[in-house]
């Protein structure tokens, strides 16, 4: 007793370890994670750049010029780390979170701020290139109201253009309007004029516009996101809840299903999510609710690993082996699987990188970075703590894993029903299941969001209860040209509301409807934009096709390559299967697909082949043991190998749905429609992978391969 005891020490101080380091690493890594702009509010645009001459064409001298400028008027709002990018040959993306006054920066980043004065024949004088660098400031005339004070880099040439036009009008002018016209009373020689100003507020607009200097071209919005504080606030708390929750069940059906296997399951979550948060913390990295919401669905997959490998222990403890060589052996054979399995999600996740906005690119990096992860702690860091505890052999009753060596023997004994030879019935019934669903897409058609077919969505947090009717009422009213569809509430309390416009809305209009709301319901009332130009809207449809088609096809080559060909056509018509099933059912339901919804179908078309793999990969292991002579033969293959990793397929699938139930129940509305077409695509690549995909390789190979019978 006491050698059995002192043989679990390695484990229990390995694991005391690393509790009492994570605990202290994990807060402060935490805490330095920056917030992007949609959890502390903020904005993203897309920019046209346009040149002031229109025979003029934009170059990448005028890109960089304006990428200057327009980071030049950011940084006098002493906005922290804004990111500024160019994009293509003639954009400019700028991202902008904790934004006290999004109305503001946003006029001011795209106002040309041209200054000219002009003379009585309406001839420019002098422009905004004569002035001082920062050489506009505030002061006050005789009366004490504010002007803003202007100075000249050459004095001589004020004190010419004053001398030649004395007596006479002088104009000065912003962006072609006239902000103040007066009569030169005097010539000027100390290279220093003022502008009149209505407040204080006006002129300190003007001075910071005129200390920014002109834009070198016009900025033109194509598209924008922009999100305020608190609704950023609302969504990172409701999807951190959902992270928890989902969380909390994981680890306890880890507890229920693998007891001791699944406390160190569990470790190595811990592990998994501590050294994510260090990378993030490293890569200096702003979380958004994209990212979390990766996160979150991450912490189901990480466990995947665990699940394929503790499900082959299992079986080889049912086999007979001792617990010791059981784990080394599922250990050992369960590698390849988990390796493949992942690598189709990390394909996928790389075409969302490639392809995606900023939204989806911040889930798809996450994902991404949590899948090389999990392969490092669920693999390396769980068969370490399992090595630890079962190295003195200490450990003998199979109880602790899980398995009942009498149950066992007795299941073994009873036939296994035959999934095989109802095959033509399954087909029958996806078939059925996708000529319904492709009438629904032909006869209603799809809802495309404002990402596809552009427009304007806008959100309010009205944040007490209200009517719709009042709500549109208001909009109508300060929109009244517009044609938008009906408002309706969305989160748990009630107390949001969202439409969509079928054309971009300005901005000046819905700060009009925000300012509105605000006189009825208070100053808590606050919105979000999404406004999308219809080129926008276009070139994302083109991506989400091709993004599809390269996804698909990525891992579709990487399954043949990796097996069989034979093995890759049937994931095909399986993808084909799992991508049309979540579309038609959105169709049907008249929901909206996005940009998010192509994320969850990418994110689908990865873990539903995770699944397939593991299938794939027991046939292929048993086809190595096994000498074929007959099609019946192989169809009793198929048939132990669908059920032997049964149960593999079903867990794996589970944890993952756990995840998507807990961030559609809980988490935010923007992610409602990414969980829910998550978890129609959970369903149906389960279903696929046990009864499409691995029957489909049946009736291939059997036919070109083995002689009836």
């Amino acid at each position: 007793m006491r050698k059995n005891r002192r043989s679990f020490v390695p484990f229990a101080m390995a694991v005391l370890f690393l509790v009492t380091f994570m605990g202290w690493a994990a807060p402060k890594a935490a805490g330095n994670i920056k917030l992007g702009l949609d959890l502390k509010g903020g904005f993203e645009i897309l920019y046209q750049v346009e040149p002031l001459d229109a025979h003029q064409k934009v170059t990448k001298e005028l890109l960089l010029a304006t990428e200057r400028m327009v980071e030049k008027r950011i940084n006098i709002s002493k906005v922290a780390e804004p990111e500024i990018t160019i994009e293509g040959t003639d954009r400019i993306r700028a991202r902008i979170a904790g934004v006290a006054d999004q109305t503001k920066l946003r006029e001011l980043i795209g106002q040309p701020a041209y200054l000219t004065f002009k003379d009585g024949q309406d001839r420019i004088v002098l422009d905004g290139g004569d002035l001082a660098p920062n050489g506009a400031s505030i002061g006050h005339d005789q009366l004490n109201r504010p002007v803003v004070n202007v100075k000249f880099s050459d004095p001589a040439k004020l004190r010419t253009v004053t001398k030649d036009n004395l007596g006479k009008p002088l104009s000065i002018l912003l962006d072609d309007k006239v902000v103040s016209t007066a009569v030169v009373q005097a010539v000027i020689s100390g290279g220093s004029s003022s502008i009149s100003s209505e407040d204080l507020d006006s002129a300190t607009e003007l001075k910071d516009l005129l200390n920014a200097g002109s834009l070198p071209a016009k900025l033109i919005e194509k598209q924008v996101n922009s999100v305020s504080a608190s609704l950023g606030e609302e969504a990172l708390h409701r999807t951190l809840v959902a992270g928890y929750a989902a969380s909390a069940i994981i680890v306890i059906f880890m507890l229920i299903v693998y007891r001791l296997a699944g406390i160190i399951a569990n470790l190595t979550l811990l592990l998994f999510a501590f050294i994510c948060l260090v990378l993030l913390d490293w890569m200096n990295a702003a979380m958004t609710l994209s990212g979390i919401a990766g996160f979150i669905l991450a912490v189901g997959m990480a466990v995947d690993a665990n699940i394929i490998t503790y499900e082959r222990i299992k079986e080889e403890l049912r086999e007979g082996k001792s617990i010791r060589s059981a784990s080394r052996s599922g250990a050992k054979s369960s590698f390849a699987t988990i390796l493949d399995s992942h690598a189709t999600t990390f394909i996928a996740a790389l075409v969302l990188m490639m392809i995606g906005t900023n939204a989806v690119k911040g889930f798809a990096i996450v994902l991404m970075m949590t899948i090389l992860v999990s392969l490092v702690t669920n693999v390396f860091g769980s068969r370490l703590l399992l090595w630890l505890l079962l190295k003195d052999n200490a450990i003998k009753r199979t109880e602790w894993f899980g398995v009942s060596l009498k149950r066992a023997a007795y299941k073994a004994v009873k036939p296994l029903p035959d999934l095989v030879k109802r095959r033509n019935w399954y087909l029958g019934f996806s078939t059925v299941v996708l000529i319904v669903g492709l009438i629904a897409i032909m006869g209603r058609g799809l809802n495309p969001g404002v990402d596809f077919q552009s427009g304007t969505r806008l959100d309010l947090y009205i944040g007490s209860p209200f009517q719709t009717s009042d709500i549109a009422a208001v909009i109508h009213e300060e929109i009244p040209s517009a044609t938008m569809k009906p408002v309706v509430k969305y989160g748990t309390d009630g107390l949001a509301a969202t439409t969509t416009f079928s054309k971009p809305i300005p901005a000046g209009q819905l700060n009009a409807v925000e300012d509105k709301l605000q006189e009825r319901y208070g100053a808590q009332v606050s919105k979000q934009e999404s406004t999308v130009d219809p080129v926008i809207a276009a070139e994302m449809v083109k991506k989400a096709c091709y993004a599809i088609l390269i996804a698909s096809a990525g891992i579709v080559l990487y399954t043949g390559l990796r097996f069989h060909y034979l093995f890759g056509i049937a994931c095909i018509i399986a993808l084909a299967h799992d991508i049309l099933i979540p579309v038609a059912l959105f169709s049907a339901l008249r929901l909206e697909i996005d940009l998010t919804f192509i994320a969850a179908v990418l994110t689908i078309v990865g873990y539903s082949l995770n699944d397939t793999i593991v299938i794939f990969d027991r046939i292929r292991t048993n086809m190595k043991q096994t000498k074929l002579t007959s099609a019946r033969e192989l169809e009793e293959l198929v048939n132990r190998s669908l059920w032997q990793t049964m149960r593999r397929s079903l867990y794996t699938v589970l944890t993952v749905f756990i995840a998507a139930v807990g961030l559609l129940w809980l988490g935010g509305e923007s992610i409602h429609l990414f969980s829910l077409a998550l978890l129609f695509g959970l369903v149906s690549g389960a279903y696929s992978s046990i009864f499409i995909a691995a029957q489909v390789w049946l009736i291939l190979y059997k036919r070109r391969f083995l002689p009836a019978g």
